[in-house]
């Protein structure tokens, strides 16, 4: 059986337009080559597909039915003929970026509004991680671009890291926190005191423990409330429901409105380093669009 694209398409326009006529004016077509088209479908599924005996064309139920699995048909066949030539341009048909809180995702937006523009048709999905999670997300082959992972890499196999920076902390909490009324730099001892709200790892293969210098959630402490993201951490502050420590740029207007409130710590480090990455071993288009950028020192302090 050869199900042709034009024969279907025929049948479809038929019962859109509801002629042989109108049909064949929209295919820019005879009426006779439309009715040929369904005759030669109608042989090939061995039903009849129109109604014939009124003054008004209409389909059968069989011929609605090979309607609405033609439409789908032509679907899949555009489909296929564009991720051919698609691929056999050397454009990945998804492409998965892996970011993480501690970035400007505005900066990720914007290149991606560019690339966009190249009209490859390649599908961006964003992906969020925590901490582990982003070096995890790489070795897993859930992503092909990772940009903002979090501390060195933990292993060295097949993957080029990029510096993008450090990212400095502030400890943050709402006006209303006891500690809020303490104007002098707080020592460690006062905030194991108080609840910590931190974001969750988000990693699945790889050991939390091993890179817990990395993470301010390594603070031991006798109460946390882990949520998954940095925004759910923001929330959970503006709640009043403890301390934590966030990127200053994710709470400048609650600064400024007088909702949340910064207070530095005695004799701690309250940043990460930050790095981009990608396996060695991945090729394609879109990811070297992406990777000549974050090669470039400049393009990579856009984040920060």
């Amino acid at each position: 059986m050869s199900l042709k694209a034009e024969y279907l398409r025929a049948l479809i326009t038929t019962e859109h337009k509801g002629s042989l006529s109108a049909a064949a004016a929209e295919l820019g077509i005879t009426v006779s080559s439309v009715s040929y088209a369904i005759r030669q479908l109608e042989d090939e599924l061995g039903e009849c597909l129109l109604n014939r005996d009124k003054y008004r064309v209409s389909l059968t139920g069989a011929g609605q039915a090979a309607a609405k699995y033609g439409t789908e048909i032509l679907r899949l066949h555009s489909s296929l003929i564009a991720e051919v030539n698609h691929i056999a341009h050397g454009w990945e048909q998804e492409f998965r970026i892996v970011f993480t809180n501690m970035l400007r995702s505005e900066v990720l937006f914007s290149w991606i509004g560019e690339f966009y523009r190249l009209n490859t048709g390649t599908r961006i999905r964003v992906i969020r991680e925590v901490y582990s999670g982003t070096w995890d997300a790489l070795y897993d082959q859930r992503a092909d671009l990772v940009i903002g992972a979090v501390g060195r890499p933990p292993h060295e196999v097949d993957t080029h890291s990029l510096p993008i920076g450090r990212r400095e902390l502030s400890l943050a909490m709402s006006v209303d926190h006891p500690l809020a009324n303490q104007s002098a730099p707080l020592t460690m001892e006062q905030l194991n005191q108080y609840r910590l709200v931190d974001a969750g790892d988000s990693s699945r293969l790889i050991d939390v423990e091993c890179n817990s210098s990395t993470y301010l959630s390594s603070i031991h402490r006798q109460e946390q409330l882990i949520v998954p993201d940095l925004f759910a951490q923001k929330e959970a502050i503006l709640s009043g429901l403890g301390i934590g420590f966030l990127p200053r740029y994710m709470i400048e207007n609650e600064i400024a409105s007088g909702q949340i409130l910064v207070r530095e710590v005695l004799n701690r480090d309250n940043s990460v380093e930050l790095f981009t990455c990608w396996r060695q071993s991945s090729r394609g288009k879109t990811l070297e669009w992406f990777t000549q950028r974050l090669l470039q020192q400049e393009y990579r302090q856009q984040f920060l």
